[in-house]
């Protein structure tokens, strides 16, 4: 219920709408004044929601934010604001992942897809889980590459900014082979 509350403005306001519009239309063929006051309330009420929506602002939206930043500082190269968003506590993967980003150049570097953000409020430090689909393009030594990625990333939040700690990757048809159950749906290949 909160998702819709506070993430999804377009579906309130839709729902708000056809309300408003049926209890209208209704004090219209009625005439009736009870009908009047409720579309008055629903329109009052559905603006309200959406104004609720758009203030305040989720871990969630955050995180879709956060990403869509790094995406683009990993695009113009600012390897310094991209370490940044890289927890002390990091992998030995993302270390390792760290220390040879410094040699690429990219030209495009973006999410292409968010599959799901899990966040996890239980301990003392929020984690999530962001399952999502990326896009790089870059160079190294003269030799440039294009390269979509299914990625998951591992997020602590251990103060007021998301850090990354883990990451995996994989074929960019990763999230969908993983969903669609291919050999259940047909069986096993003979």
């Amino acid at each position: 219920m909160a998702t819709i509350l506070f993430e999804q403005p377009w579906f309130i306001s839709a729902i708000g709408t056809v309300l408003t519009v049926v209890t209208f239309y209704g004090w219209i063929q009625t005439g009736n004044s009870i009908a009047l006051k409720t579309a008055i309330g629903f329109a009052i009420g559905s603006i309200l929601l959406v104004f609720l929506n758009l203030w305040v602002i989720t871990d969630t939206e955050k995180i879709r934010t956060w990403l869509m930043d790094a995406a683009g500082e990993l695009q113009k190269n600012e390897f310094d604001k991209v370490l940044k968003r890289i927890s002390p506590d990091r992998t030995e993967r993302v270390q390792s992942t760290t220390d040879r980003m410094k040699f690429f150049r990219f030209s495009v570097a973006r999410v292409t897809k968010i599959h799901s953000i899990n966040i996890d409020y239980k301990g003392s430090t929020p984690t999530a889980d962001v399952r999502m689909n990326a896009f790089v393009q870059a160079e190294s030594d003269g030799m440039s590459g294009k390269l979509p990625r299914w990625v998951r990333l591992t997020l602590e939040k251990p103060d007021t900014e998301w850090l990354i700690t883990d990451f995996e990757d994989r074929d960019a048809q990763h999230e969908f082979m993983k969903s669609s159950s291919i050999s259940e749906a047909f069986g096993p290949s003979r």
